[in-house]
């Protein structure tokens, strides 16, 4: 399965997927959407592979991970047939004033089988001015 144009709107709903509680909790859906050599920078420059994401999501207070993030300047720009790059603004609203969190994100996916998996992604969160 190869697209001329990338689908937008399936990458975005692969990427609120893993914002979701339940598929956050759920270490077979959490592997169904990452590739096996999945590897993540984090935004405390710890490196995280598959294994490691799937344990971490697992164990997440479901407080830290109720709602989906608020998502803006998603682009899907194709990298070569199978692979595509996934860039947006995540914005997470906190209910104490002023402790919203912004983050830039970027992920990358490679078409394996006529799947789409996860093979690499960072968060940046942008620093309040």
């Amino acid at each position: 399965m190869s697209v001329d144009e990338p689908d937008a709107a399936l990458f975005l709903a692969l990427e609120i997927s893993l914002h979701r509680p339940e598929v956050r909790s759920s270490p077979r859906s959490v592997s169904d959407l990452l590739a096996d050599e999945f590897i993540e920078f984090g935004s405390s420059g710890r490196v995280y592979n598959k294994t490691i994401t799937i344990r971490a999501l697992a164990e997440e207070a479901v407080s830290e991970s109720t709602t989906p993030p608020q998502v803006s300047d998603f682009s899907v720009r194709r990298l070569c047939d199978d692979v595509v790059l996934v860039t947006y603004k995540s914005i997470r609203a906190s209910t104490e004033p002023g402790a919203n969190r912004q983050t830039l994100r970027s992920s990358i996916y490679k078409l394996f089988d006529s799947r789409w998996q996860m093979i690499f992604h960072q968060g940046t969160i942008i620093p309040e001015v």
